[in-house]
């Protein structure tokens, strides 16, 4: 499967190096064209190009600064028609760590606002790029069990593309639900940041058990 990821950070880095491993095409996108060829190099990426053309795959992760998600995907929104596309950002803002957005539609949700056609899933946002760092090359059933994805969408057929994609980077998908549900998500993150920020530990992940 070709997938686009847009940003060079630290998510793209994590999720680049496992889609790669597990025999993915990932193109990577930024807004510096030299950038993402840079990085494109180090991971062996198969191109590092600007966002619009990243966006012309099966598959796009929009991987940028939560507040220029929008504007983001908003331009290359006409690229996107029938695109699984990933939102793993999160809306949130220091000293509390809470969601820009409470109390109303999520970023997920304001996405498929922006890009219509677009198959909008929210995924990964949870996670923190250590987690899945950390795992690269690991036990692949560590104590504990693997890193929990949790997968939010309306498209059914996306959710089991998004399911297929953390299986083969060594991750358990957990289907939490409608696109509605990434309100839920994206408060949760601003939990686990807000205990890293007061030194809880060096990162957290919130673990589902069945019980």
């Amino acid at each position: 499967m070709r997938i686009g990821i847009l940003g060079t950070g630290p998510m793209t880095r994590a999720l680049g190096t496992g889609l790669i491993g597990a025999g993915h095409e990932v193109v990577i996108g930024s807004r510096d064209p030299a950038r993402a060829e840079r990085l494109s190099d180090e991971l062996h990426a198969s191109a590092g190009v600007d966002h619009r053309t990243a966006a012309g795959s099966d598959v796009v992760i929009v991987a940028v600064d939560d507040r220029a998600v929008l504007d983001v995907v908003g331009a290359i929104a006409p690229v996107l028609d029938g695109v699984v596309l990933i939102d793993l950002n999160n809306p949130i803002d220091p000293p509390h760590w809470e969601s820009r957005y409470a109390g109303g539609a999520s970023l997920a949700e304001r996405i498929a606002a922006a890009a219509p056609r677009a198959r909008v899933v929210k995924a990964f946002n949870t996670i923190y790029a250590e987690r899945l760092t950390d795992r690269a090359g690991a036990d692949p059933e560590p104590e504990g069990g693997p890193v929990q994805v949790f997968i939010a969408s309306d498209d059914e057929p996306a959710k089991a593309i998004v399911a297929g994609l953390a299986e083969a980077i060594g991750c358990l998908p957990i289907d939490v639900g409608g696109l509605r549900v990434a309100r839920h998500l994206e408060n949760l993150t601003g939990f686990e940041v807000d205990l890293v920020a007061r030194g809880f530990a060096s990162y957290v992940g919130v673990r589902l058990l069945a019980g």
